[in-house]
């Protein structure tokens, strides 16, 4: 199961779950989230559940269209050669982003607490 976590207009806050097909494959349709303000650019927080696993994997998704807020984003600016497993692709109608959990490609996943 994949969860999302955004900032929505107004200081809401943007809350989406969505099973994986047998492909592994999920949609999320919201809308793209403000920047959370000062040098952090637009992103999705986002989890991952799955038999298995004892503890959720947790990531961010930053947009493609954003390149001079992401180059200045503290996170992405301290991965180096991994942080566009973390910069979705754009396709028509919206964006993809794939979860590698392990290979060539491996998605960054942060420590976090519970």
């Amino acid at each position: 199961m994949i969860e999302t976590w955004q900032l929505g207009p107004e200081s809401c806050r943007g809350f989406a779950r969505c099973p994986t097909d047998a492909g592994g494959r999920y949609a999320i349709v919201t809308v793209k989230p403000p920047a959370a303000g000062g040098a952090h650019a637009s992103c999705l927080a986002v989890s991952i559940f799955a038999r298995g696993l004892l503890k959720r994997l947790a990531t961010r998704m930053y947009f493609p269209d954003e390149a001079e807020a992401n180059a200045r984003d503290p996170v992405l600016a301290g991965l180096a050669d991994r942080r566009d497993t973390l910069i979705a692709a754009p396709i028509p109608g919206g964006y993809r982003f794939d979860l590698r959990l392990q290979g060539t490609g491996e998605t960054v996943f942060f420590d976090h607490h519970e």
